[in-house]
């Protein structure tokens, strides 16, 4: 087991670093980290859903006048749902971005560059733990990619 930089949540063979990355292919993510990852992934998905729900019933209280008379301008109301708006559609595209990591999960893809094929890095892992791409490859897409499009 590697425990090194990478907390110790790849076990490996011979693998030795260099400059961040694995020179052997023999490496695998553990079940322990696998399933804190899961558990994070998930916990994270909730929280979401339940902040999304909140902010559903604050623009409905909004919109029937049960918050402070200040509020119930018109321009404030629509400001508040306009904003939410934005925030759901974050929302809604980390969903996304969970759901991918778990489905990776469940077909033994996770913790893998889907551009190089690399392990990414736990601390990457920890850090942002539905990326698809090690820190090399995310910032070649970053490149390519135009500037309202994030990738992971």
């Amino acid at each position: 087991m590697s425990k090194g930089r990478s907390g110790g949540a790849f076990e490996t063979g011979a693998a030795d670093r260099m400059g961040g990355r694995y020179l052997s292919l023999e490496v695998v993510m553990n079940d322990k980290a696998l399933a804190q990852f899961r558990q994070r992934l998930q916990h994270r998905r909730r929280e979401i859903v339940d902040c999304r729900v909140a902010n559903e019933r604050g623009v409905v209280e909004v919109r029937e006048g049960k918050t402070d008379p200040e509020y119930e301008e018109g321009a404030q109301a629509d400001h508040v749902e306009y904003t939410l708006e934005q925030l759901s559609e974050a929302q809604r595209l980390e969903i996304g971005q969970i759901d991918a990591a778990l489905a990776r999960m469940d077909a033994g893809a996770y913790g893998t560059c889907v551009e190089c094929g690399q392990p990414i890095p736990v601390d990457r892992l920890r850090a942002l733990p539905y990326a698809q791409r090690d820190a090399e490859c995310a910032a070649r897409m970053e490149k390519r990619s135009p500037p309202s499009t994030p990738t992971l």
